[in-house]
Order: structure tokens, then sequence, then C-alpha cells
């Protein structure tokens, strides 16, 4: 079996590595950062490779050199992610500067790094009847004042696993997606650490991940939540397809 792990140079990508490696799945360390990616590629007995998941000439050339060394791939997990708000900056900063500064890097990474993913692996994928998880973020479902570009991108990363989970099902294929809460990386201000909260650790989002990629094609389209050390959950949306009630206080007409 072998496994791609964008992001995987460090954090949770580089957690979710080991695991994969300790279970016995040939790791594919992708990173932007290539010396990154080749410690936790020298770590676990894996491939190394540099990777800038915004592009997708860059994505069809990782395909191929996995296709090269392995002939297949089984399992993808779409990790690699970025904010606007630069590391260090106050909670209580004004977000726009960021927004100007940094919109079409953090759409690029954060979403056309998934897309671009998953039309290229496609073929490989479905051959082996594989599976995909993407790391969305509790801020792909609640607002985050302090960044709400990266909070756009990563709501749009659950639109899309939900959307595509029919399509990529008839092929085969399952997929669905991780929201951590807080996590003990260095995208952690310094100013959030002072609140005191409860961060997870990566190697807990990396099992959150591990378990989605478990997930059989029945189960498709899941998207799941991983905060603290709580074991992960599955989230329930409103039925959509219900209009709203326009009476909803039971007056008769």
């Amino acid at each position: 079996m072998v496994g791609l792990v964008t992001g995987g140079g460090s954090g949770i990508g580089a957690a979710l590595c080991r695991r994969l490696a300790a279970r016995g799945v040939a790791v594919v360390v992708a990173d932007v950062d290539e010396a990154g990616a080749q410690v936790v590629a020298d770590e676990t007995g894996g491939m190394a490779l540099a990777l800038d998941v915004s592009r997708r000439d860059a994505w069809e050339a990782a395909i191929a050199s996995v296709a090269d060394e392995h002939g297949r791939l089984d399992l993808l997990a779409l990790n690699a992610g970025t904010m606007s708000r630069p590391r260090g900056a106050s909670i209580d900063d004004d977000p726009f500067p960021w927004i100007a500064e940094n919109y079409e890097k953090v759409r690029a990474v954060n979403n056309d790094g998934v897309v671009f993913g998953i039309l290229a692996a496609l073929p490989l994928l479905e051959a082996a009847s594989g599976r995909i998880v993407c790391t969305s973020s509790g801020a792909g479902l609640r607002p985050l004042d302090s960044d709400p570009i990266y909070s756009m991108t990563k709501h749009a990363v659950i639109g899309l696993v939900r959307s595509l989970a029919g399509p990529l099902a008839a092929r085969g294929i399952a997929i669905g997606a991780v929201c951590p809460g807080g996590v003990d990386t260095p995208m952690v201000s310094p100013d959030i650490r002072a609140l005191g909260r409860a961060f997870a650790s990566a190697d807990h989002v990396a099992e959150a991940l591990e378990t989605v990629l478990d997930a059989s094609v029945a189960e498709t389209g899941g998207i799941w939540i991983s905060r603290g050390t709580e074991a992960p959950w599955r989230y329930e949306f409103a039925d959509a397809t219900t209009p709203p009630s326009h009476n909803p206080a039971g007056v008769t007409p």
C-alpha cells in the first residue's frame, strides 16, 4: 500500500507519515520544504517529494513520479495548508491588510492544492479503490474573525469533500475531511496560547486523519471533528433539502 501526504515535512503531516509507515504503508512525503520532506522520509523509509501543491503541473509531475516509483497510489492525504494571518500577529489586529497581501496564496494552497491533487491522483486512486482525506479546520465550520480568508478556504474544502463524495464513490474512491480545533504547532500565536486553551498534539490529529483514511466508501463524505484529546466524531449537518417553516410559532392562519 502506498500513501502520499502533503505538508508531510512537519507538524500534522509528519505525524501522519510516521503513523502510516508504522503500519507498513510506503510513504511519499510531499512538501514545498524539500529538506523537511527528506528528514521525514529518511525517518520513515519513505520517498521525499518536493511539491508546491498550488501548481497543477507540479501535481502532475509528482503523481508521475509516484507511478514510476511504486506503480500505484492507495491513500492521499491533502494536508498542506497556510494562513493569511502572519505568525506572531495579535488576534486583535485588523485582518484586512493580510487579506489584500495573502489572499491569492492562501486560496492557491488551501483550495487549488486540494482540487489539483484529486484531479492528478484520480487515475491511480481509481485503480486501487483508494481513499482521500483532507485536512480542513474548525474554522471551516464557524467564523474566524482573526483570519477570514483561512476560514473561507476551509469552508470550501468541506463543501468540496461533501460534493465530490458521490462522484468519487462511483469510482470506488472514499473521501472525508478532518476539522482540527487548536493544534500545538508553530502556527498558534503567542496571544492565543496566553488564553490557556488546550491544544491537541499533531499526532492526535494525525490519528484522526488515519481513522478517516480507514473509512469505507459506504462512509464517504464524512466531516470529522478532532479537538483536544477527544476521539474524532462525525459532524452532522442540518438537512438543507427541507425548507424552514414559514410559520415557526405554529400560528393558525
